[in-house]
């Protein structure tokens, strides 16, 4: 009699495509999907394993699960307990009681309304993932089975309050000229408007950061009326 396989054995997948975004570090994106709504992404998927038909009956969903592995971190290894940002970066949860990306497993789960299916590859909105994260798997959500009115998580009870974003007179000239102004201004909004920075680098407000976005990199820092866009370079 053989013997059963053993179900903690290493497990290979292969991606099924690739997700091209506008976020090209992992500092300025969103910590959850939904909360850059406005912001599009591209699921390209491989024409080599992926067939059309896979895709039929896609376009009759609203939104998609998204199970993506989280490559830019993949070989940092993980801990079991990690510092949520939401609490300060502080106090320590443990790994499976938040959204971390250093996993045992990096794998991530995001959510996206989806705008167009275009032959192998899907428009997308609402995404929070790096530009060239791999896509394991696409489900489409569910609402009458996965909507849950009564749930709750203690320690992010809601959503965290927005920032109001501004543009310096340098910046908002420089937006202007960019070949994109209306998407790149939303893009930095809905980037920005979550605070990017570490919890810990918060109590500076002369502090300026970086984020690289679309094809820019924005200098900004934070104070008490909001995130401040001070400048924008085009980057190659």
């Amino acid at each position: 009699m053989s013997q059963p396989p053993d179900p903690l054995a290493p497990i290979s997948m292969t991606p099924v495509g690739v997700v091209r975004s506008p976020w090209k570090e992992k500092f300025s994106i969103p910590r959850q999907s939904g909360m850059a709504s406005e912001v599009e992404l591209v699921v390209e998927l491989d024409p080599e394993r992926i067939p059309p038909e896979a895709l039929r009956g896609l376009e009759e969903a609203s939104h998609l699960w998204l199970l993506c592995w989280f490559h830019a971190c993949a070989k940092a290894g993980w801990r079991p307990t990690v510092r949520p940002p939401r609490l300060g970066g502080a106090a320590r949860l443990g790994v499976f009681a938040t959204r971390a990306p250093h996993r045992p497993n990096p794998i991530a789960l995001s959510l996206v309304r989806l705008l167009a299916v275009e032959d192998r590859q899907l428009r997308v909105s609402g995404g929070d993932l790096l530009d060239g994260t791999p896509v394991l798997d696409i489900k489409p959500y569910l609402p009458w089975a996965e909507l849950r009115p009564d749930a709750s998580c203690e320690w992010a009870p809601s959503a965290p309050p927005g920032l109001a974003v501004r543009f310096s007179t340098s910046a908002a000239a420089q937006l202007a000229a960019h070949p994109h102004p209306d998407q790149l201004r939303t893009l930095i909004a809905q980037s920005l408007g979550w605070d990017p920075r570490p919890a810990h680098q918060r109590s500076n407000s002369d502090r300026e950061f970086a984020a690289a976005l679309l094809d820019v990199d924005v200098r900004f820092r934070v104070d008490e009326h909001g995130v401040l866009v001070l400048g924008l370079l085009r980057v190659a």
